[in-house]
């Protein structure tokens, strides 16, 4: 009963506020670094909301995984790009956080990221072989360091046991890597990764797989890990699948700050011409609001709740 008396004050509340006269509405978005997917996929977003939400203007903004969530939980942007592992953290106070962040509610799920390392030297058979190797990976404060140190460490090696570590945009990592610079990159990113289609078409390299046991070890420390597959063929010379580990990506919101009619709308677009952004990457082929409704472990936004209980989406929580 609580809950149909709140969803129909809500209603109310937001009916009144549609009949009152339009005031624009801005809104900073939070994406990702040049040269990966988030932040191309963030002003196709922008473009849709823009074009269907009255007097809603967006403005975009680099960021990352750690940084965006910071940047929300501190009123530096109201929606961005976040990664299901490190949002979960967050809400929980487990590393890197010390303690509980509050404010964070989910908007939509969205696609999958997948680990995925890169080595120039394909006699190289494991993670292991890193050892001794001038490595990249984004800078601190990104989901993907913290990743490439949790995947590193399943084999015993940090950044010491390594010839060189180099914290660096997706594109300079590519170029590095083009130029001899480094032996191996770590990245977490959608398949296929543009970063690594590029330097596949410019030097022959090999993907590093992750075992089971690794996995297992992986997921046993963070379960937002899955287990995963990058297809045969994906990259240019790929001839075998490369077993490897994914985790969601999501649209986070300040709980406080995003208004339950503007995270109504949001959601409401997305449900409708969301599928529009597979052009941007084919890992939003078939999105739709089953995909979006996927109860992550974050806190729905109450605005976005509401519109998918109203399309019978039943919620985990």
């Amino acid at each position: 009963m609580k809950n149909i008396y709140f969803s129909l004050f809500l209603i109310f509340s937001m009916t009144t506020t549609l009949s009152q006269p339009a005031n624009s509405e801005r809104l900073t978005f939070m994406t990702g670094p040049a040269g990966g997917t988030w932040y191309p996929l963030g002003g196709a977003v922008k473009q849709l909301l823009e074009d269907e939400i009255e007097n809603l203007k967006i403005v975009i903004r680099p960021g990352a995984g750690l940084i965006n969530i910071k940047g929300i939980t501190t009123g530096k942007a109201e929606i961005a790009w976040g990664n299901v592992i490190s949002t979960v953290d967050a809400i929980n106070g487990h590393p890197p956080f010390n303690k509980p962040i509050k404010n964070l509610c989910n908007l939509a799920a969205f696609y999958f990221q997948y680990a995925q390392i890169a080595v120039t030297d394909i006699t190289l058979p494991t993670i292991a072989g890193l050892r001794g190797k001038s490595v990249a990976t984004l800078p601190k404060g990104n989901t993907t360091e913290i990743a490439a140190r949790s995947i590193l460490g399943l084999y015993d090696l940090t950044y010491d046991d390594l010839k060189k570590i180099n914290f660096a945009s997706i594109t300079d990592q590519v170029n590095m890597m083009k130029d001899g610079q480094i032996d191996a990159l770590m990245m977490v990113s959608s398949v296929p990764a543009a970063g690594i289609i590029d330097l596949s078409s410019a030097r022959k390299i090999k993907l590093l797989s992750l075992s089971d046991q690794k996995f297992q070890l992986l997921s046993s420390k963070n379960p937002g890990w899955s287990r995963a597959l990058i297809p045969a063929g994906t990259y240019k010379g790929q001839e075998e699948d490369v077993s490897t580990a994914r985790f969601q990506m999501h649209m986070m919101a300040n709980c406080n700050e995003l208004s339950d009619i503007t995270a109504y709308n949001i959601v409401e677009t997305l449900s409708r011409r969301g599928k529009e952004l597979s052009a941007v990457t084919a890992m939003l082929d078939g999105y739709d609001i089953n995909v979006m409704s996927k109860y992550v472990g974050v806190p729905f936004h109450n605005g976005a709740k509401l519109f998918y209980e109203e399309n019978g989406i039943a919620l985990s929580h």
